[in-house]
């Protein structure tokens, strides 16, 4: 429907209307007086402009985040999974004709209304004679929080354009499949979503919640190509939104959290206490059509809140380089830190931390190597007083067997390598800031150290507890 069509539609809504009061004044209203001549109503505003579309997307490529996985296959086909669990890639008999090493690691999400991470498919490029299956599996949470009719999935084109595929849902399942004959970045799309999904939010606080539509348009270099992604519109709260609620207690109450909505916003603040259910449901309808077409048809979106007194623990991925005249080595890692009360002390929140870390090395006169082990040692600190207050610390280490090839005449060499994620204020390097959401840590961070050599990290931390 375009905008002629809408305000045709307005136009034939406000005539019933004045018709109905035309019909009520002829008869009297009711009242023995005769009804009075009637007047012209007087010309009101023209129809306002159409709304503008969002612009079409165009992203930079995300940074590495958490695990990649590898697997070598050939031509008689096989399967490679995410190291979340969320990607498969299924390669049918007679798609390569050599062994190949392909892999997918996790990425920081560019796309527009990307569900959790994006991904890249490497080697970067690669084509397949048969085409390739990608599957996409979403939690129930994320179901919940999206409109399943508006899943489908984008790949990443050199413009940085983010390019519609064709896609098959399996909402049972909570799956959504795609065939591709190249390896490129991919994500899972939601077009309509309330974000965050979930949340941890402290006691007293307020979380800022959103239900933005992501849609598509054709592809304005080729009008035979598939729709590309535009980016994110906000819904406007009243009009496109309505019964904000929380456990279903429309506008929430003390002992639940009350959520009150805004120009394209909704705000919840938490309860004094945990409540007695949770995670609260933060909830809204939302027009899936012309929010002011009679009869138009809503969905319900839910964003699933945890409400806690204090962060009890953190799970997420970070990401670390360290670049030197000796060597570039990269360190990325899977984790969960939970809060020791023991050492914490002194107006800092102390975290140990567990998980797993691939290493991926490249000494000089080596070729490069990886590797994957559990992590050896992890710590987070949240500093509360004092002179750190209102910032954090992290660090990650992990000590893994790498085999690479060195020297000349060439030796294949097994070599334990340590690989590390850190960041933390010093005198030369920055301190990292907690920011208005203690339940959300994530960030980059980067340190020129001595003799040349550069450290840089990035990572996401939510709270789960």
């Amino acid at each position: 429907m375009n905008a002629n069509d809408r305000c045709s539609l307005s136009a034939v809504a406000l005539a019933w209307w004045f018709g109905v009061a035309a019909l009520i004044a002829a008869c009297g209203g009711g009242s023995d007086n005769p009804a009075p001549a009637l007047q012209a109503p007087a010309p009101g505003p023209g129809p306002g402009p159409a709304l503008t579309p969002p612009p079409i997307a165009q992203t930079q490529a995300g940074d590495p985040e958490g695990l990649p996985n590898f697997a070598t296959i050939g031509a008689a086909g096989g399967t490679l999974v995410s190291s979340d669990g969320r990607l498969t890639v299924d390669v049918p008999a007679g798609a390569l004709t050599t062994d190949t090493e392909i892999g997918i690691a996790p990425i920081v999400a560019k796309a527009p209304g990307s569900l959790g991470s994006d991904y890249r498919l490497t080697p970067e490029g690669l084509t397949f004679a048969q085409p390739v299956t990608l599957t996409f599996t979403h939690s129930a949470t994320e179901a919940a929080a999206a409109w399943a009719d508006s899943l489908r999935v984008a790949t990443r084109d050199s413009r940085g354009r983010w390019v519609v595929a064709g896609a098959t849902r399996d909402a049972a399942q909570r799956k959504t499949s795609v065939t591709t004959t190249h390896f490129s970045d991919w994500s899972l799309i939601a077009g309509l979503q309330i974000a965050p999904a979930s949340a941890a939010v402290l006691i007293n606080k307020d979380l800022v919640l959103k239900v933005v539509d992501c849609g598509d348009a054709p592809d304005p270099d080729d009008a035979g190509a598939p729709p590309v992604l535009r980016e994110c519109r906000s819904l406007v709260a009243g009009t496109e939104t309505s019964n904000w609620s929380v456990n279903d207690i429309v506008n929430g109450n003390a002992a639940v959290g009350t959520i009150k909505s805004m120009s394209g916003l909704a705000d919840y603040l938490a309860p004094g206490a945990v409540p007695d259910q949770n995670p609260v449901a933060v909830s809204t309808e939302v027009m899936k059509k012309v929010p002011w077409l009679m009869g138009a048809d809503t969905t319900r979106l839910v964003s699933n809140v945890l409400v806690v007194d204090h962060v009890h623990a953190y799970e997420g991925t970070a990401f670390g380089t360290v670049v030197s005249p000796y060597q570039t080595l990269q360190t990325s890692a899977n984790l969960r830190f939970v809060h020791n009360p023991e050492l914490s002390t002194g107006g800092a929140l102390w975290y140990d931390g567990v998980g797993t870390a691939h290493v991926h090395a490249k000494p000089s006169a080596c070729t490069s190597g990886s590797g994957r082990a559990a992590v050896s040692e992890a710590t987070l600190q949240v500093f509360t007083e004092g002179p750190l207050a209102g910032t954090y610390q992290l660090s990650v280490g992990a000590k893994v067997d790498v085999t690479m090839t060195c020297g000349d005449p060439p030796t294949t060499v097994t070599i334990p390598i340590v690989g590390a994620i850190g960041a933390a204020g010093t005198d030369i390097c920055p301190a990292v800031q907690i920011g208005n959401d203690a339940g959300r840590l994530a960030g980059s961070w980067s340190c020129n150290a001595a003799e040349g050599t550069r450290g840089t990290a990035n990572w996401t931390l939510r709270a789960t507890e």
